[in-house]
């Protein structure tokens, strides 16, 4: 029984595609392997392990923990959940479509800390349960790995959901955090305005309050009305139309100084948020 970070598929032909982000706490990767691949894994860590399927198998079985072999067909729309120190084993052989699964591990010590949840000691492995909640958080992360930009900020606040909304299940004692104070608050929005083309991160945004991110994110929307992320995109969009309005940069230029990755995604956030395209919004002055 091999132990390693991340589901590791043995006897495959080609590797399979995979599309990771590593964040503080949490990693998140999507799988695709080669249409009719055929592979098996034996596999423990001491992370925890939820995977959504959108697999259909030809033949196979999976056995978590002491359970059964299960050793159903159709994956898709199915979850995974494997906690730390668990085994999980089994093999499988695909059928000819496009076959993937999206997998979050984490750590429930770091997670503990962040959401101010005691989550219980021993939980139990489910193999291919249904949960909308998580599955509507996985199907996000599915559709965000497949991008070729990413967005710390959001993919943080996602993960702390995603991590919640898979233990809501369990018994837990969940401590609300305290209020953002006017002054906190304020030291936010001055460190947002002045780092708009940094990538920035709920991380640092939360250190600046003391809170954890979880907590943070909460409190911040209590006092706002608008998620960490919701705010810093609309202080780029204000901060853009002041841009363009001068004509002095180039929307390659705008879109450097505000942060993104490539213009783009700039130009398509810029209509997603404003109602109108970047030459629209121009043509107008």
């Amino acid at each position: 029984m091999e132990q390693t970070e991340l589901l590791d598929l043995q006897g495959v032909a080609q590797p399979p595609r995979r599309m990771l982000r590593k964040h503080s706490g949490f990693s998140v990767e999507t799988v695709r392997p080669d249409l009719g691949a055929a592979f098996s894994y034996d596999w423990t860590s001491n992370l925890h392990f939820c995977a959504y399927h959108d697999i259909v198998l030809e033949d196979g079985g999976i056995r978590a923990g002491d359970g059964a072999e299960d050793n159903r067909r159709d994956l898709r729309h199915t979850l995974t959940y494997v906690p730390r120190g668990a085994r999980v084993s089994g093999w499988s052989s695909l059928s000819r479509r496009k076959n993937s699964f999206t997998a979050i591990y984490f750590d429930p010590a770091s997670m503990r800390e962040e959401l101010g949840a005691r989550f219980i000691e021993r939980a139990d492995e489910k193999v291919y349960y249904r949960s909308e909640e998580v599955e509507g958080y996985m199907r996000q992360w599915a559709r965000l790995l497949a991008q070729d930009h990413s967005d710390g900020l959001y993919e943080e606040a996602l993960g702390l959901v995603t991590v919640l909304a898979i233990h809501k299940a369990s018994t837990y004692e969940f401590k609300a955090g305290r209020p953002l104070g006017r002054a906190s608050l304020a030291l936010v929005e001055e460190f947002i305005d002045e780092n708009l083309g940094s990538d920035l991160t709920l991380s640092a945004l939360a250190e600046i309050t003391g809170l954890s991110r979880f907590h943070f994110s909460r409190a911040f929307k209590s006092a706002t009305g608008e998620t960490p992320y919701q705010r810093v995109l609309r202080r780029r969009m204000e901060r853009a139309k002041l841009l363009m309005a001068s004509g002095e940069m180039s929307i390659n230029q705008i879109a450097e100084c505000l942060g993104f990755q490539d213009a783009s995604y700039f130009q398509r956030t810029f209509r997603s948020w404003v109602g109108m395209s970047v030459k629209e919004f121009r043509d107008r002055r």
